[in-house]
């Protein structure tokens, strides 16, 4: 299927002749003046970004499933080792509620360093060839699925620091549309960035974005501050209220190493910023993504609230740390607390022999046609599939079966 052209020819007019789930571009709006460049770097109008990110239809499979105690009969929570933009290409469209990234900044510096062995730096430090440009392409390509499968009631929000957080903004712009722009959010804290050479380098950026101008999902009561005591005293109300909904400005400490919170990861961020975020736009059981889930803080937030979370990460060590996290939670419920929802922890292009032979013959079947590219064909007989009009057969599970010479007939006949 080829992608939607991002932009009708007028500004501010949405492509409503596209079929429902690519309805998702929307022209920015006019500078004075100087019209914006209409399309994000890296899209070619003929084949979206599927010409620099061709498209891989390959399966998860599932390596474990985490018993937390809960298993509702919806899917469980899932945790996915690998390239995050083929893994959002397999989620249908408008099904997440709320999406938070914590993308690599562009900064010349390698956060991985400290965790990841040699293949993952030669695959986190090979995305930066292209220089700065580079970085956005890359990106863009991820954005776009993201504003695919989000809810039309949904939010996003993208965390950077000033290395790249203006030019993001544009992109953004461009592919979710400036007038969805709710806010900039300054993230300060008071650890880092001492210098004598210029002021300290103390707050990140959090840019939320909606996909729709009015009808958004945003709790006001769950982000809402004490007054200060000026005010709280000069308008004669005490402490005992609900208080005032935050401002832009997010003065939240990163936990301390001694903390209870605290793992070591190195791009980790506190608890307390994605609590405000996942309270204030989603609501129990709805799904929260995160596809830089790093160490997993999104995810544990999301468990620890009733949400449900897809998370994602090319770190293998990433995923391992999320997993133990989730399970540690678990084991500290207070008491009279509901279990956790189970979770299952996924592999992407990447498959484990053992676990493939242990498939039912079906499953397996299913597995190998979807990897294979071809579609399935009920009452075909001996033919399981089809790929451009040429037949396939899919022998067993077991690693050790061949096909017989009846199969081979059955197929021919």
């Amino acid at each position: 299927m080829q992608p939607p052209p991002p932009y009708s020819s007028q500004n501010n007019v949405t492509v409503e002749t596209l079929p429902e789930q690519e309805q998702f571009y929307r022209a920015p709006a006019r500078f004075g003046s100087i019209p914006p460049e209409a399309e994000p770097k890296g899209w070619d109008r003929r084949s979206g970004f599927y010409r620099l990110y061709p498209r891989m239809e390959l399966p998860t499979q599932i390596v474990e499933r985490v018993h937390l105690g809960n298993q509702e009969p919806h899917q469980p929570n899932r945790l996915i080792w690998g390239d995050n933009l083929h893994i959002m290409r397999s989620i249908p469209s408008n099904t997440v509620d709320l999406i938070y990234i914590d993308p690599p900044f562009f900064s010349g510096r390698n956060y991985n360093k400290i965790w990841g062995d040699n293949n993952e730096l030669r695959s986190f430090e090979d995305i930066w060839k292209g220089g700065l440009d580079g970085y956005l392409i890359w990106l863009n390509a991820r954005l776009y699925e993201m504003k695919r499968i989000l809810k039309s009631t949904g939010s996003i929000y993208l965390h950077c620091d000033w290395h790249a957080s203006h030019y993001i903004k544009v992109e953004m712009d461009k592919i979710f549309g400036y007038d969805f722009l709710q806010n900039e959010i300054i993230w300060s804290y008071r650890s880092g960035g001492g210098s004598k050479r210029r002021y300290g380098r103390k707050h990140d950026v959090l840019l939320w974005y909606t996909c729709s101008k009015d009808n958004y999902y945003f709790n006001t009561d769950e982000v809402r501050i004490p007054y200060d005591a000026i005010i709280a005293n000069s308008r004669k109300q005490d402490f005992n209220k609900k208080g005032k909904v935050s401002g832009s400005v997010w003065d939240i400490s990163r936990p301390p190493n001694h903390s209870k919170e605290w793992i070591g990861y190195p791009t980790q961020k506190p608890e307390a910023v994605l609590e405000r975020i996942i309270k204030a736009h989603s609501n129990e059981s709805d799904v929260v993504l995160d596809c830089f889930v790093g160490g997993g803080t999104t995810a544990a937030v999301a468990q620890r609230l009733n949400r449900r979370f897809i998370a994602c990460d090319q770190s293998r060590v990433a995923i391992a740390v999320t997993a133990e996290r989730l399970k540690q939670e678990s084991m500290t419920l207070e008491l009279g607390e509901e279990p956790r929802l189970d979770f299952t922890v996924e592999q992407w292009g990447i498959y484990e022999a053992e676990n493939l032979s242990g498939m039912p013959e079906s499953d397996f079947r299913e597995f190998t046609l979807t990897c294979y590219g071809a579609t399935r064909r009920e009452n075909s007989g001996a033919i399981h599939g089809w790929r451009n009009q040429m037949p396939i057969w899919v022998g067993s599970p077991e690693l050790v079966s061949q096909a017989t010479a009846q199969d081979v007939q059955d197929f021919a006949n």
